[in-house]
């Protein structure tokens, strides 16, 4: 029997159904147990920061944001998931885990009363500064750079990059040890829940079983399958207008350089041809240069 395609944008990387899955009150049970998968502790509490709220009518505004929740009433975690890559991931990654940290002194406005914070982001594209490495997943916190000893634990930045994993997947290294077995089931989901229908239900925990119910009653639903399209087609959109703001960026930063060069270059008298032909610039360019 051949497997019914899913369209791309009911898959979990689409962050509407990203958040529908794991950000909707009454879905605090399968969150903590990805959750407490990826950062290696037991989740006793989950309690929404942001919580899911379905619009009330198809004119309602709506804006798909980061999941954020406190675990175990003293742990601030932010869950994003990020389809395009803008190549700022790093600072974005460090800009998040900024603001949850201060945010969460309170009204105290004591250090003391500031908590742990830890950010997720979960990528559907290599990070720029990870291509060289062979994990999907990489544990961030602060160390000294000889000693290796960690300086405080209130910091911590989980990636998990879902396209090295499909990889993996691909070429049947995506292995591990049994402790982490749901830890990599969980990737799976998030790759492509469909998994579960070539998996046998006893290798798979109880909550990765609700999220693909849940997944399903949302892929059946013709009201949600509108409301991921459009969100798709948006970032789809947004993914585009970043692309070329970035590649502009690049091609401005480039041509600075270059007129940098041709004015060393007319500093040593070198012949205006030759600047011409080494910087790619045209000769009124260069001449405005002098």
């Amino acid at each position: 029997m051949t497997k019914k395609e899913v369209p791309e944008y009911m898959l979990p990387k689409n962050d509407h159904v990203f958040k529908r899955l794991f950000g909707y009150e009454g879905n605090e049970n399968i969150t903590k147990n990805l959750v407490s998968n990826i950062i290696g502790e037991e989740i006793k509490t989950l309690e929404f920061k942001n919580p899911y709220l379905l619009r009330e009518s198809r004119e309602d505004k709506e804006e798909i944001l980061d999941i954020k929740a406190e675990l175990n009433n003293h742990i601030q975690c932010d869950i994003e998931m990020q389809i395009g890559n803008y190549h700022d991931l790093e600072k974005r990654i460090l800009d998040s885990w900024a603001k949850i940290y201060r945010q969460s002194i309170g009204k105290s406005k004591k250090y003391i009363d500031m908590k742990k914070t830890i950010v997720i982001f979960i990528t559907t594209f290599d990070v720029d500064s990870l291509k060289g490495l062979k994990q999907y997943w990489t544990k961030w916190g602060i160390f000294e750079e000889n000693l290796q000893i960690k300086l405080t634990d209130i910091f911590e930045i989980d990636i998990i990059e879902l396209s090295k994993a499909k990889r993996l997947l691909k070429t049947g290294a995506f292995t591990g040890t049994a402790e982490l077995k749901d830890f990599r089931n969980w990737v799976k989901f998030l790759i492509n829940p469909q998994f579960m229908e070539e998996t046998k239900m006893e290798d798979v925990n109880e909550e990765i079983k609700k999220a693909y119910e849940i997944w399903q009653d949302l892929s059946n639903s013709e009201e949600e399958r509108e409301a991921a399209e459009r969100r798709f087609m948006n970032l789809g959109s947004l993914e585009y207008a970043k692309k070329y703001e970035y590649n502009l960026g690049k091609a401005e930063g480039k041509a600075e350089q270059q007129k940098e060069i041709a004015k060393k270059m007319l500093d040593k008298n070198i012949p205006i041809d030759t600047i011409v032909e080494v910087t790619g610039l045209s000769k009124e360019e260069i001449e405005k240069l002098k």
